[in-house]
């Protein structure tokens, strides 16, 4: 662990994600507006409109945007018709064009434990939908989505071609999953990581 741990220092990136601090109801609505998928091509329009403003601000700041923190996949799989969802993958990945971005974060879908298939193949096209926009799809383990614990996530890194990897610690303590074991296993797999404080309630 002590050795993962001088790899993972050796990172020079450090980023931060401006969703936890974001107080003000109305700029909350505004970002919201602008990473839903829109319901016509009008509306689509003027959201990345939008999203250009916003990005014209942040240059202007001297503020630049390393990856977007999208909640694709973050719905239950079975809600999913994958022809359909990948308007929102699109749109996503329009985004982060306009935001100077290649990087997406991403997730493997609820309620999929027994349709490892069905994630393998949606996930798969949502990763051939990014290339087209020279995006990458990284993707976060989270509780009770298909790729929450190490076997999981293993398995669709194994499995999804070009997917990328984030390594959450907290999230898979969540899942009684200690560093120990996970860091080992997936540090040379990982391509970014989410550090942040978690209490687990519960012993390995």
């Amino acid at each position: 662990l002590t050795m993962a741990y001088k790899k993972v220092r050796s990172h020079k990136k450090v980023c931060y994600f401006t969703k936890n601090n974001v107080k003000h109801i109305d700029y909350k609505v505004k970002i919201l507006k602008v990473y839903s998928a829109p319901s016509s091509k009008e509306e689509q329009l003027k959201i990345l409109d939008e999203a250009k403003e916003y990005a014209k601000v942040l240059t202007e700041n001297g503020i630049t945007v390393w990856s977007i923190g999208s909640p694709i996949g973050k719905v239950d799989i079975d809600d999913v018709d994958i022809d359909t969802y990948i308007k929102e993958v699109k749109h996503v990945c329009q985004l982060a064009n306009i935001f100077g971005t290649s990087r997406v974060r991403m997730f493997s879908f609820f309620q999929s434990y027994k349709s490892r298939e069905k994630v393998m193949e949606y996930l798969q096209k949502m990763v051939d939908c990014a290339v087209q926009y020279g995006v990458d799809l990284y993707h976060e383990n989270e509780k009770y989505i298909y790729g929450d614990t190490l076997d999981r996530v293993k398995d669709i890194m194994d499995n999804v071609s070009g997917l990328k990897d984030i390594y959450d610690q907290a999230n898979y303590l969540e899942c009684g999953e200690p560093a120990e074991k996970t860091l080992a296993a997936l540090l040379d797999k990982t391509d970014y990581f989410h550090i942040k404080d978690v209490i687990v309630l519960r012993f390995f």
